[in-house]
């Protein structure tokens, strides 16, 4: 019982130092968060479920939609960054 909660409480940590940059409006600016956030549509058809939301961003390959889901999920919403985490993206 100890020895899930020193897990539990380690997690929650880890979880919570990943936090995403704010979105600026010179951020938001930016074209590779235009990338991100353009995709709206293409969000709400697989509603952050699996790893097709990264085939919504614009970019020449995975790694760089994954950088660019990093750099600015904050300008889509709490749920893109969530999702972030979940598919632990190298951020």
């Amino acid at each position: 019982m100890k020895l899930s909660l020193v897990f539990s409480s380690l997690w929650l940590t880890v979880a919570l130092s990943q936090s995403a940059p704010e979105c600026s409006r010179e951020l938001a600016a930016t074209d590779e968060c235009a990338d991100v956030i353009n995709a709206n549509a293409c969000y709400n058809q697989f509603r952050f479920t699996n790893n097709q939301t990264l085939s919504c961003i614009g970019g020449t390959d995975n790694n760089d939609r994954a950088k660019k889901a990093c750099k600015c999920c904050s300008c889509v919403g709490q749920v893109m960054c969530n999702w972030v985490t979940q598919m632990r993206f190298q951020c």
